[in-house]
Formats: C-alpha cells, sequence, structure tokens
C-alpha cells in the first residue's frame, strides 16, 4: 500500500512524501494437538480447528475419510490454511476396537420322545448384527438321557460368548 502524507507548514508551503507500506502474513496457523477418536463399531470425525494471527479460526480438511466402519487404527492428516500462502498440518488417530462380545442369548432346553434335532440358535452383537452360534457338540440325540450342547457366539472381531442347551 502507499499514503501519501503532506506536509503543511501553516504559511502556505507544503510538500508531499510517499510511504509504502506491506502487510505480509508469513506466520503459519498454530498446530493443533487433536485428540484421538475411538468407537467400537463405527467412528465419524469432525473437522478439527485452530487459530491463526491473522485469519483467527481455521478449520482443517482433509481427502482422508472421516467415517471408519472396520476395525483398525487409521490416521488422519489435517490441513490448516490461513489463505495468505501459510499452512500447517497435523494428524489424527482414529481407532475403531469392538471390544463387547456378543449378548448371552438364554436357549430353550430341547426335548423329545425317540429323538432330537437342534439348530442353531442365534444372538445379537452391537457391531455384527445377528450371529449364530456354532458347537462342535453334535445336533442329533437319538439315545435316551439328558445332553448339554455348548453355543459359541463369535462377532469375528476377538469378542465371543457361550451359552449352553439342555437337550432331554
Amino acid at each position: 500500500y502507499t499514503i501519501i502524507w503532506t506536509f503543511n507548514d501553516g504559511n502556505g508551503n507544503s510538500t508531499t512524501a510517499n510511504q509504502t507500506v506491506i502487510m505480509d502474513d508469513i506466520t503459519p496457523p498454530a498446530t493443533p494437538t487433536i485428540a484421538n477418536v475411538t468407537g467400537e463399531c463405527t467412528v465419524t470425525v469432525t473437522a478439527p480447528t485452530t487459530t491463526d494471527a491473522c485469519s483467527g479460526t481455521i478449520t482443517g480438511t482433509s481427502t482422508d475419510p472421516l467415517t471408519y466402519n472396520t476395525q483398525g487404527t487409521y490416521t488422519i492428516t489435517w490441513t490448516f490454511n490461513d489463505g495468505n500462502g501459510n499452512s500447517t498440518t497435523a494428524n489424527q488417530t482414529v481407532i475403531v476396537d469392538d471390544v463387547t462380545p456378543p449378548a448371552t442369548p438364554t436357549i430353550a432346553n430341547a426335548t423329545g420322545e425317540c429323538s432330537v434335532s437342534v439348530t442353531a440358535p442365534t444372538t445379537t452383537d452391537a457391531c455384527a448384527g445377528s450371529i449364530t452360534g456354532t458347537t462342535t457338540d453334535p445336533l442329533t440325540y437319538n439315545t435316551q438321557g439328558t445332553y448339554t450342547i455348548i453355543w459359541t457366539f463369535n462377532d469375528g472381531n476377538g469378542n465371543s460368548t457361550t451359552a449352553n442347551q439342555t437337550v432331554i
């Protein structure tokens, strides 16, 4: 910018001088410390903000996904640009970690007179939805007696629960 200064001595004499003012933002925005975001089934993040001496509050931008629904640890790289040619980046860690086992179902007894065949029961899991039980025990019994089938419900993310079924 150019400022034109006029100097007047009060007696009808004046002179002018030009002053050049240069304003140049050379300081990047502050690099924020961004907290980790965790969730069991899915994680959706919102853009963080930082501050800049000239531009005020700046919202980060990223080309990385903002929603994660697969188990694992991810890194989002955020860029904070002040609009004056200065930018800074900061990373954010996103952790999707299912730590809750499936619900333990109550399984009804299976009874029969000559033989009994059972089908695999199901339960629910917050992340995996419906889960069908598995067992290494027989599914058909044709000898008189009382038996116990141990069912395992695995959510595929390292969590499982068991439930017993009585066969008479």
